[in-house]
């Protein structure tokens, strides 16, 4: 009987042990089963690791260039009264600008027209007497456009001058020198050959020569200041402005420095379909006299197009 009794026992034991090898079988094929049912036909999780693209949108041509004409600025003088100094100016966003270099000679009738310009205004000194070159002179300055690079041919010059300059990232800098390798590379726009009128306190580099000695004549000027708020505004004064004046003008304006592409005859602010060149423009800024100096190339600044998305 107690051998019967162990002999059942076993036969119990072995049959749960089936049965539960059987089960875990079972279970396993289910949960296999299961997997494959969710990798052949459940929609796949995906993880992006791209990062969003981010789309610029332009901002309205009025808030790239927002224009200022016919203004005035009342400064003290030292005898108690006060000087009006009219001028006009365009507020620019180094962000949204490109700069063409639009040359050949008595071209201002044909900007007055270029409704797809923002402005137009005079770029850095040249000298004529250069028959050999395509428009008989050369640049003092070099120049860095949307589509080109313009080489001053007066090397000394562009050395010994001052620039102002928008990197990739959009930011108005300044500072002294010609185009080089480095400055080509970090700059997108360039204009050299400028005479630096106003600068926060800093050392000269000993290369510096500038344009201008002390001068007291009075004559229209064009002006590039540089705002607080890394803006450009171009600024061309009213006749009879001597420098003393024209010193504590851009001083009174804020502007953290300031500089002179050209001046008196050569001075050009021109805002197509707003402020027209005109003979009797051409009159004003000439003091009267009965000719006009001609220029070989002006400024063309046009609205940046955005950038495409990053793949």
């Amino acid at each position: 009987c107690w051998r019967r009794r162990e002999r059942l026992v076993q036969l119990a034991t072995k049959h749960w042990l089936t049965l539960g090898t059987a089960a875990l079988g079972c279970g396993l094929a289910i949960a296999f089963g299961m997997r494959g049912f969710d990798r052949g036909f459940a929609p796949k999780a995906s993880v992006s690791r791209r990062r969003p693209q981010v789309v610029e949108v332009a901002p309205p041509r009025d808030q790239i260039a927002v224009v200022q004409l016919d203004q005035s600025l009342v400064l003290p003088v030292d005898n108690g009264e006060a000087q009006t100094i009219a001028y006009s100016s365009v507020i620019l966003d180094p962000r949204w600008i490109d700069i063409e270099y639009f040359a050949g000679w008595s071209r201002e009738l044909e900007a007055n027209g270029d409704r797809d310009a923002l402005v137009f205004f005079t770029g850095p000194t040249f000298e004529k007497g250069h028959p050999q070159t395509p428009l008989g002179m050369v640049l003092h300055g070099d120049l860095k456009a949307r589509d080109q690079v313009i080489r001053a041919g007066n090397r000394a010059a562009a050395v010994q001058r001052a620039f102002v300059a928008v990197d990739h990232h959009g930011r108005l800098e300044f500072g002294f020198g010609s185009l080089t390798p480095e400055r080509e590379q970090r700059y997108r726009l360039f204009i050299g050959g400028l005479h630096a009128f106003t600068l926060p306190p800093l050392r000269l580099p000993a290369a510096y020569k500038g344009v201008y000695g002390a001068m007291t004549m009075a004559d229209v000027r064009i002006v590039y200041g540089i705002r607080p708020d890394g803006r450009l505004e171009v600024v061309e004064t009213s006749d009879g402005v001597l420098f003393p004046d024209l010193r504590r003008f851009v001083e009174a304006k804020g502007f953290l420095a300031s500089f002179l592409p050209d001046h008196a005859s050569k001075s050009r602010l021109i805002v197509p379909g707003q402020r027209l060149w005109s003979e009797e423009q051409a009159d004003w800024v000439s003091g009267g006299r009965p000719s006009i100096t001609a220029l070989p190339f002006l400024l063309r600044v046009v609205p940046r197009a955005p950038a495409p998305p990053s793949p």
